[in-house]
């Protein structure tokens, strides 16, 4: 009777050690990797919970607005949403996307006044910058002229990471905070059973299915998500125009997805960039599958603006090296591309509401 109890706790204390083992080596690589690719051990960064947008840091300050717009009457209110390249990953608030923009559209667009408000959130989707303006729209007791929308790097991150129309920045976590608790037996004692849906081994397979196994261009899954995206941003656009505003979405810039030429020397030196690299080809390839699907669908929509290939005449390097976020130079350029797009699409009709 001993010996088979022996042996059962035998098996038991080592498959305990053999899963504690697991997790920590997915938490070592995982905070490695994000240390690798971030330069943080933390995904994202901290943030406060909200019951529209699920968490948010909340609105960052823009540099050259106008200092009393509510008395001009030619004032004009941008409403900016994207991720953590609208944001801005940089220190210093002056010089992000939307305070460029302010500074070259009250420059050069006078008469009018333009205040541009960045609601850039690092490690937004699409689905979250909806959310987000829906927030926005019953709270706030201003109403934008323009809205803009700058996506496509956080889009293809999710979906390859989860493969569900659904995909946002910590899915998995979430999902299991709430749905733990009757899913099994396990869910008798909802604390573990979250913990293991929320566990560091989960986390990596979600990571693994984002490096190894490919998106294919042709899957159902694949064409559910443009769908479901395409239709958000249709609902977006409709919603802009219940409050007189216009809608416009930039499709933003990234280094591995540009099929244009760029000057050798530069190129040069992308080619040393870390996610240029073989190991990485997966994820480039399912990053720019989901990218281009997305964007061949979206191509003519009234709102869709292409800025895939913006930066393909730069002189020097204007990726960082993750070849998704910009450099100040970079930056610098996409509002100048963005202001001279608003002067043709947007305030040559006079920049109004309807």
């Amino acid at each position: 009777m001993k010996k088979p109890l022996r042996l059962v706790l035998s098996v038991l204390k080592w498959a305990v050690i053999t899963l504690a083992a697991v997790e920590v080596m997915s938490f070592l690589v995982l905070t490695l990797g994000n240390l690798f690719i971030y330069g943080s051990v933390w995904e994202g960064s901290r943030v406060n919970y909200d019951a529209y947008t699920l968490f948010q840091e909340g609105p960052r300050p823009t540099a050259n607005n106008p200092p009393a717009p509510e008395a001009d009457k030619q004032h004009r209110a941008i409403w900016m949403f994207g991720g953590s390249t609208m944001r801005g990953s940089t220190n210093d608030d002056a010089k992000t996307i939307p305070s460029f923009l302010a500074a070259i559209l009250n420059r050069e667009g006078k008469p009018r006044s333009f205040t541009v408000s960045n609601f850039g959130e690092n490690s937004f989707n699409s689905l979250l910058e909806t959310k987000y303006l829906q927030k926005l729209l019953i709270e706030s007791p201003t109403r934008p002229h323009l809205i803009i929308f700058m996506d496509g790097a956080n889009e293809c991150v999710y979906f390859s990471q989860n493969r569900t129309a659904y995909a946002h920045h910590g899915y998995q976590r979430l999902q299991a905070l709430i749905e733990s608790h009757r899913r099994s037996f396990f869910g008798l004692f909802k604390t573990i059973n979250a913990a293991v849906y929320a566990s560091f081994t989960r986390e990596i397979y979600d990571k693994l299915r984002q490096t190894v196994i490919p998106i294919r261009a042709d899957s159902e899954e694949l064409r559910n998500f443009v769908e479901m995206t395409v239709q958000r941003y249709d609902y977006v656009n409709q919603q802009a125009g219940f409050y007189g505003a216009r809608f416009l979405l930039f499709w933003q810039p990234i280094l591995w997805v540009e099929t244009c030429e760029v000057a050798p020397r530069v190129r040069e030196i992308e080619k040393d960039y870390a996610i240029n690299k073989v190991r990485f080809a997966a994820v480039r390839q399912n990053f720019q599958v989901t990218y281009q699907a997305l964007a061949e669908r979206l191509r003519d929509k009234p709102y869709y603006i292409d800025f895939q290939n913006i930066l393909c005449s730069r002189t020097a390097p204007l990726y960082k090296p993750d070849g998704v976020h910009l450099q100040d130079a970079g930056r610098m350029m996409v509002a100048r591309q963005m202001s001279q797009t608003l002067k043709d699409r947007w305030l040559a009709g006079g920049g109004a509401r309807d």
